[in-house]
């Protein structure tokens, strides 16, 4: 029975999977920056991102502005299969999965019994928020599968201790090579080696991690400068984000990817109040915490302040596994408490019906996308080098279809790179696509008001709560 419904677990995710892959989620301007570096290093051996190219200094050579783990693998995806947004989003589809498989083992080895076990393995897998930005073509899934991997080695208590200890280090390490966020983590792989092998086996442990962070500085140091531009900028921006953005911005990122959302955030905050209470009143019992309480408490608390740090969306991804392992906890604690775990797994597989419901049986999607992408086209027939900020973007349609024309990605209004940069190359533009007049760089802004342009606007015709909801705007030259 336990086969059976591991088995039905895995086909529900892998079949939504099938139905929604090449249409949602929607394509974010992020996998085109992404992709871009990726097919660079699979054709030449380069992490070069042309569609910046003039618009950030050294993007026509190097990509800095991200650590480069999923670029490279993204790359030998590439390198292997066809050169297409839905190799990469394959890509992340399986490494998602891994990390979940990873996960339940995790749970195994702390003592979690194999129905909650896979009640925590249904609570990542059915997530509507998995769909939505775990399957992008981003490092989300990467950072993950890097993470959970330390853990496994972190919990391995084989003979050949320190070189576990080392494979933890390296593993975590990769991680936040993957992305940044994955250092957030590391307070968890710390706790599980100190847990497991002691603190004489903490040389190897940092020594692992800081192995390959010392390969990327090695890759970095020719060209700092560029460096603290591309990663710089980065760093700008989320402090800008973090000084902005108030308690409520910040509930409604978090809460943005998942099903229902109002209901979950409702849900989370009762399975959070209940699990404190529960390790209150084990704490009073025993006079201690069950280390497995600990390693949770350890993994939900970094996930939270990472994300209260960063205010932003993509990383929400990340608060699944600790959520998932408090729900395995509830499961096999006793009382009622024990329920929610059944109730969250029936609000995210009623949450996938539902936005099935309203892709597939409300409307046709992938004809609505179609018709979208040939408006955007047609709306360009004359054009030769274009500007995109487009939700969805329309890159992959028209790197398809116009070979000819010369595509350059956005730059965030809120990245802090001097305008004198990249206003040659906005200036060789003939036409702009953009989805939010309000999230235009200003310079650009300027640019376009300086000169008579063609304006064309149009808006998705979707019901509500459908993932295709967006306008459009065209500027072309008169």
């Amino acid at each position: 029975m336990a086969y059976a419904s591991f088995l039905i677990i895995s086909a529900v995710f892998f079949f939504q999977v099938w139905m929604n892959l090449d249409i949602f989620p929607v394509v974010w301007p992020d996998e085109v920056l992404f992709f871009s570096p990726a097919l660079s290093f699979s054709t030449n051996g380069h992490l070069q991102t042309d569609v910046l190219n003039g618009l950030i200094p050294g993007m026509e050579s190097k990509t800095l502005w991200m650590p480069p783990l999923y670029l490279i693998f993204s790359g030998f995806s590439l390198s292997i299969f066809p050169d297409t947004l839905t190799t990469v989003r394959i890509a992340s589809v399986i490494i998602v999965y891994l990390s979940a498989l990873g996960f339940y083992w995790l749970l195994r080895r702390e003592s979690i019994s194999p129905w909650a076990s896979q009640i925590a393995f249904a609570s990542i897998l059915w997530e509507p928020l998995l769909f939505r930005f775990g399957t992008a073509a981003r490092m989300e899934g990467l950072t993950a599968f890097f993470f959970i991997l330390s853990l496994l080695f972190a919990t391995n208590k084989d003979k050949s201790k320190h070189l576990y200890v080392f494979l933890a280090g390296v593993t975590l390490s990769f991680s936040f090579l993957s992305h940044p966020i994955g250092a957030s983590l590391g307070l968890v792989t710390l706790f599980l080696v100190w847990r497991n092998f002691g603190f004489k086996t903490l040389p190897w442990f940092i020594f692992g991690g800081v192995l390959p962070i010392l390969c990327w500085m090695y890759y970095i140091h020719p060209n700092w400068e560029w460096f603290e531009i591309q990663f710089g900028a980065q760093l700008t921006r989320k402090r800008n984000l973090l000084e902005t953005f108030t308690l409520v911005d910040k509930l409604k990122v978090f809460s943005f990817g998942f099903g229902f959302p109002k209901l979950r955030l409702i849900l989370i905050a009762i399975e959070l109040s209940a699990l404190t209470y529960i390790s209150y009143q084990l704490f009073k019992t025993f006079g201690k915490l069950n280390q497995k309480w600990i390693l949770f408490w350890i993994w939900i608390l970094s996930v939270l302040l990472a994300l209260y740090t960063s205010s932003e969306g993509w990383y929400v991804f990340h608060i699944l596994f600790p959520l998932a392992y408090g729900m395995a906890l509830l499961y096999d604690s006793e009382g009622s408490s024990s329920k929610l775990a059944f109730v969250g797994i029936l609000l995210s597989l009623s949450s996938l019906l539902y936005i099935n419901h309203i892709h597939w049986y409300r409307t046709d999607s992938k004809r609505i996308l179609e018709s979208h992408f040939q408006h955007i086209e047609m709306s360009l027939s004359h054009s030769k080098s274009v500007y995109l900020q487009a939700l969805p973007d329309p890159y992959f349609q028209l790197r398809k279809n116009r070979p000819d024309m010369n595509l350059l990605e956005f730059i965030p209004g809120e990245l802090d790179i001097p305008s004198d940069v990249y206003i040659k190359t906005i200036k060789t533009r003939d036409s702009f696509v953009f989805y939010d007049d309000q999230l235009i760089n200003h310079v650009i802004r300027e640019y376009l008001n300086e000169s008579s342009w063609n304006r064309e606007e149009w808006e998705i015709p979707v019901p509500g709560n459908h993932w295709l909801h967006y306008k459009t705007i065209v500027y072309t030259k008169k």
